[in-house]
């Protein structure tokens, strides 16, 4: 059993260590983010960007669906406006994009469409930005 936990200790030595926790940082997601037409991998790299905004948008949608609240991104705005709002984030804060890039999603989108309490306590959205969000299609983002 010694060997057992040896050789755990030293496969976690082994292990790459991460700055910040999370998949990428601000550095990858702008990077990505800021591909250029006619860049090669351009395709993939926007591919990437909008797959990463929309996920982590997605997830932070989930969170307060399950805590019973409502989505404070209007329902009308596209993946395009989520994608320039984190990117203009990401562009304003270069010293912050060592962190990970999760947290700068979940930051530009507050920031873009703060919530607000209602006299209940509960948060609500704030109408800032952009419209009231779809009757039809309540809290989803459309491209």
């Amino acid at each position: 059993m010694r060997w057992f936990g040896g050789a755990c200790v030293g496969l976690a030595a082994l292990t790459p260590s991460v700055a910040s926790a999370g998949f990428y940082s601000g550095d990858q997601l702008y990077e990505v983010c800021t591909a250029e037409h006619g860049d090669r991998g351009y395709v993939d790299r926007t591919y990437e960007c909008i797959a990463y905004v929309t996920g982590a948008v997605d997830a932070f949608n989930a969170t307060r669906e399950a805590a019973r609240q409502k989505s404070c991104i209007p329902g009308d705005v596209t993946i395009k406006r989520l994608r320039d709002v984190t990117v203009d984030y990401l562009r304003a804060r270069p010293d912050e994009r060592d962190q990970s890039a999760a947290k700068a999603v979940f930051a530009a989108t507050r920031k873009e469409w703060p919530c607000g309490k209602a006299a209940s306590g509960k948060p609500v959205p704030v109408k800032r930005g952009a419209a009231k969000p779809s009757a039809t299609k309540r809290g989803r983002v459309r491209s």
